[in-house]
């Protein structure tokens, strides 16, 4: 039944004026053209409060009472992973029957939403212990030791890989029309394994690697690849090498190749691709080749080499500037994961440029109103402006 119109209160004022005349209820309803119920119970009202005004309506009763509400809160926060259905199932064991939008509604007001995990390397806590190691070892390292360093990765580029989160403007039941589907195929239509090596003066070797990579390929890579590189890039003797704990990094044949080419090897904390400065880089490259379609493994290989040596060398070098936040996210969280999405768009040239122009105008505002001007003011505005 829908919610009848409220009648205002001078017409209610005006009713119980004239019932106060002497006016029986028929002839009030006759004058206002009301229902004599209507008329009866305005006029009781009155008589009972002394008032026509209508009162604040507390609504319908919750059915979820504040020591399910406080049980619903704590289990969610004991184990995130519990659903809707979960706890829907937990209340109607207790006799309370309700929708699982009434049980997202409550959490929701308990500032608790349900959102996609993260994916992050499983860290034991010897790894965490390592990696707090690494970035307290090296929190206090000038620019000119990451200057060094000839930062090395491997990853695998899919053909058609590149297809998640992509959205398509449509109308309702259009879904399958064939401009609003996204084609898969079996295994990505397959895919290739890169090597690649960056340093402060910029992009160095990408390479293909030829079927499955085991030790001895690994090594054909680094003797191919790593010398010419430095080369490149022009690093000076003392430079460091930095790669993954990736087996076929650490077998004692790659080792004993690294002792005669006397590499000198950045020791390096296990399951950490966030502290890899190469692994922006590498989401990077993929977006840009996936933006340009290769229809074929070749056309994917040339592509990835091309908007490989597109990376200017300020993106590297505003990657490895930052670096110092990434150790300070690591010690915060004492060896366990961080949140690389915040670094990830720092390195951006256009974003990097704002920041240096902003740093000027403050710089010459501090200086006209004789003020002390220093670099961590720039860092704070920019921490809250990012957070």
């Amino acid at each position: 039944m829908g919610v009848t119109k409220q009648l205002s209160n001078d017409l209610k004022t005006k009713i119980v004026h004239h019932h106060g005349l002497g006016e029986g209820y028929r002839k009030l309803s006759q004058r206002f053209k009301l229902s004599v119920s209507t008329v009866r119970n305005i006029l009781r009202k009155w008589k009972t409060t002394g008032s026509v005004q209508v009162k604040a309506r507390s609504g319908r009763p919750r059915k979820i009472s504040d020591r399910q509400k406080r049980r619903m809160v704590r289990t969610v926060r004991v184990n995130p992973q519990t659903s809707t259905k979960d706890l829907q199932h937990h209340l109607a064991a207790d006799g309370v029957t309700v929708h699982r939008s009434t049980i997202r509604r409550t959490l929701h007001k308990e500032m608790l939403y349900a959102r996609v995990m993260q994916r992050k390397p499983f860290l034991r806590p010897q790894h965490k212990q390592s990696r707090l190691r690494y970035a307290q070892a090296h929190l206090d390292k000038p620019a000119s030791f990451w200057n060094k360093v000839l930062w090395t990765d491997e990853t695998k580029i899919e053909l058609f890989g590149h297809n998640k989160g992509r959205y398509a403007w449509r109308k309702k039941n259009t879904a399958f029309q064939e401009k609003h589907l996204l084609p898969t195929v079996k295994y990505g239509g397959g895919s290739i394994m890169l090597w690649g090596c960056v340093a402060s003066a910029g992009t160095g070797n990408l390479v293909k690697v030829e079927g499955r990579m085991d030790s001895t390929q690994y090594q054909q890579i680094l003797e191919t690849n790593v010398q010419e590189s430095v080369t490149k890039l022009k690093l000076r003797r003392g430079w460091i090498f930095q790669q993954d704990n990736d087996p076929k990094h650490c077998s004692k044949s790659t080792k004993a190749f690294m002792q005669r080419n006397k590499y000198n090897v950045l020791e390096w904390p296990s399951q950490s691709p966030d502290l890899n400065i190469i692994e922006n880089l590498w989401c990077e490259l993929k977006r840009a080749v996936h933006a340009r379609k290769p229809s074929n493994l070749n056309e994917l290989e040339m592509f990835c080499k091309e908007e490989w040596s597109k990376i200017p060398s300020t993106t590297i070098q505003t990657l490895i500037g930052t670096y110092r936040k990434r150790l300070e996210a690591v010690i915060s969280a004492k060896g366990g994961s961080t949140n690389i999405d915040f670094i990830s768009f720092m390195w951006c040239p256009n974003l990097c440029t704002c920041l240096i122009l902003f740093e000027q105008l403050l710089h010459t505002f501090c200086k006209s109103n004789k003020l002390h001007f220093t670099s961590n003011i720039t860092v704070c505005v920019s921490y809250m402006i990012f957070n």
